[in-house]
C-alpha cells in the first residue's frame, strides 16, 4: 500500500504537439509504458459527487488499485493497493473491486457500499516520462471508446513554483494553454461508444 499527495499539472495537446515534443526529447515508442484504467463508481455517481476517482490500473506484468481524493485543485491524494495482473483481470472480469485493504477501508470510512461499485469506463494509454526542472513529465496518447487524445502532465513538489515551471514549458513549446479535465472524466463522457483501434 502506498499513499501518497499527488501534485500536477495537465495540459492536451494537439497530436502535432505530442509528435513535436517526442521528437524534441527523443522519446522511443518502444520504451513507452502501456497501462489501461477501468474506472469504477455507483450507478448515482457517489464517488464522482464526492469529488473521488477509483480506478484498476493494468501494466503488462502487474496492477494496482488506487482511489484519489481531490485535496484542493492541482493535488490529490493518492491510496494505492497493489494487485497482481491475475487478480486485477478477474475483479475487472466480475465487475467488482477488491473488498479489503487500504482503498476499501477508506471507501468504507465515506459509507460507500462498495457491492454498488462498477465499472463505468475504460482508458488505455501508452506513457513517455522525461525528468525536467522541478518534476517528472508525462506525454500520454491515451484510447476510450472511439475517442483518441493526447496530453502533457507534469508532477511537481511544489505547486506554486511548479505552476511557473509549466507555464515556462509550455511558453518555450509554443503550445496553446488548454484547460484539461482528468481522464476519467474524458472517458465518462463518451459511455456508450466502441473503443477506438
Amino acid at each position: 500500500m502506498s499513499t501518497q499527495i499527488e501534485k500536477e499539472f495537465k495540459n492536451l495537446l494537439t497530436k502535432e504537439e505530442y509528435e513535436q515534443l517526442l521528437v524534441h526529447y527523443q522519446l522511443d515508442e518502444s520504451a513507452a509504458i502501456h497501462q489501461t484504467n477501468t474506472y469504477y463508481d455507483t450507478d448515482d455517481r457517489q464517488l464522482q459527487s464526492l469529488k473521488m476517482g477509483l480506478r484498476i490500473r493494468t501494466y503488462d506484468d502487474d496492477a494496482e488499485l488506487t482511489l484519489k481524493v481531490l485535496l484542493q485543485e492541482n493535488e490529490q491524494l493518492e491510496i494505492t493497493d497493489a494487485l497482481s495482473l491475475v487478480e486485477a483481470n478477474q475483479l475487472i472480469s466480475d465487475k467488482k473491486i477488491k473488498n479489503a485493504g487500504h482503498v476499501a477501508s477508506m471507501l468504507k470510512k465515506e459509507t460507500i457500499d462498495l457491492d454498488r461499485l462498477k465499472p463505468v469506463g475504460q482508458l488505455s494509454t501508452v506513457r513517455h516520462t522525461f525528468s525536467g526542472e522541478g518534476g517528472v513529465y508525462f506525454l500520454d496518447k491515451s484510447y476510450y471508446q472511439d475517442q483518441k487524445d493526447y496530453e502533457l502532465e507534469f508532477e511537481t513538489e511544489d505547486l506554486e513554483k511548479g505552476l511557473i515551471l509549466f507555464n515556462t514549458f509550455l511558453t518555450h513549446h509554443e503550445i496553446k494553454k488548454r484547460k484539461t479535465t482528468q481522464k476519467i472524466q474524458r472517458a465518462l463522457q463518451y459511455p456508450n461508444s466502441e473503443k477506438a483501434e
